[in-house]
């Protein structure tokens, strides 16, 4: 997506969202749209420590028992997706913020995006900086973090040799 459809999207939805605002203004009154908009983002902000905590725990447990966290991972990206569009004032954000959220619907809109199979990730590699990644799942809309089964002869070394000694380093 080219920086020109970038900038028309955030200022389409920046300009949606105000007259949102205007129109939600002139039905109910501008202190009462205003007390609304700061009762969710106090609201948001509770959920976001709240639902946060639970996936960090979820997330630990999952790797103390050698699984990958796949859906843990997908979901804190979420809470914090979520928890910056409820502290930005509006309702638009809001709405979206709290389907973010709200455990039910981020399960569901995060096995979605698991299902979907294209998942973008950052890796480091020693020596070197950061490295972009995109990686295409085609297995057929299976959870790519699901947990394989693996079978002992997987481990097993064969052939080689293995070269054991010392090494010092002498400056001339």
């Amino acid at each position: 997506m080219g920086f020109g459809r970038v900038f028309f999207f955030i200022f389409g939805f920046a300009l949606l969202e105000v007259l949102v605002l205007a129109q939600v203004a002139g039905t109910i009154g501008w202190p009462i749209t205003i007390l609304a908009t700061v009762i969710t983002a106090l609201l948001g902000s509770y959920l976001f420590r709240r639902q946060g905590l639970d996936t960090w725990v979820r997330l630990n447990q999952r790797m103390q028992q050698g699984e990958m966290p796949g859906q843990e991972m997908v979901e804190g990206m979420m809470l914090l997706l979520g928890g910056a569009l409820l502290i930005t004032p509006g309702f638009i954000t809001d709405t979206v913020g709290f389907a973010l959220l709200l455990p039910a619907s981020r399960r569901w809109i995060a096995n979605k995006v698991i299902q979907k199979g294209s998942l973008q990730s950052f890796t480091t590699v020693k020596g070197a900086g950061f490295a972009y990644t995109r990686t295409h799942y085609t297995n057929g809309g299976s959870n790519p973090f699901q947990q394989r089964p693996t079978s002992n002869d997987d481990r097993t070394i064969t052939g080689g040799d293995t070269i054991e000694g010392e090494s010092h380093r002498t400056d001339q």
